[in-house]
């Protein structure tokens, strides 16, 4: 297999939540009404307004999309809120990785007791096309654990890179 060098991006949109569909339509309900009532009393106007302002401000951050770029042993996370705004929020370096497995592999058995703090990073959709993987970090506090959905491309890179610690099954 060509490896095309040591780097592989791979973006991951996440699906809505319930809770973010109930946010949405409470800021919509909450300036709708006000901007009625704001016809009546004047003075409500400006809670329309505001309520309308921090309607537009939220919004992006309903529509979440991932990125996730390895480069040289290096795994990055980076979050696109709105299609717009690009966060950097996590790194991993391979070597502080105990083991990167598939969710349901029993490699991971040992480790899913421990109510280890979790990272999700994932699409939150559960089919056969979005495969989920699990990577077990150690950092200065202990140990944690990421969930994540990489490539083809992405796992052939990480296994050359660091061959023992990735397990496929």
């Amino acid at each position: 297999m060509n490896l095309d060098g040591c780097y592989c991006e791979c973006v991951v949109k996440r699906r809505g939540t319930m809770s973010g569909a109930f946010c949405k339509a409470g800021l919509l309900a909450a300036t709708t009404i006000l901007a009625l009532i704001g016809f009546a009393i004047s003075w409500v106007f400006l809670f329309a307004f505001a309520a309308g302002y921090v309607t537009f401000w939220l919004w992006p951050r309903f529509h979440v999309t991932y990125e996730y770029v390895f480069c040289d042993g290096q795994l990055d996370f980076d979050k696109i809120l709105g299609g717009e705004a690009r966060k950097h929020i996590y790194r991993i370096d391979l070597d502080h990785v105990e083991i990167l497995a598939p969710d349901n592999s029993h490699s991971l058995d040992s480790f899913k007791y421990r109510n280890l703090p979790t990272r999700d990073y994932t699409s939150l959709i559960a089919d056969e096309t979005h495969k989920v993987y699990v990577i077990i970090h150690n950092t200065e506090k202990g140990q944690e654990m990421i969930r994540f959905e990489p490539n083809e491309k992405m796992l052939a890179l990480m296994k050359s890179k660091a061959p023992r610690k990735i397990v496929e099954f």
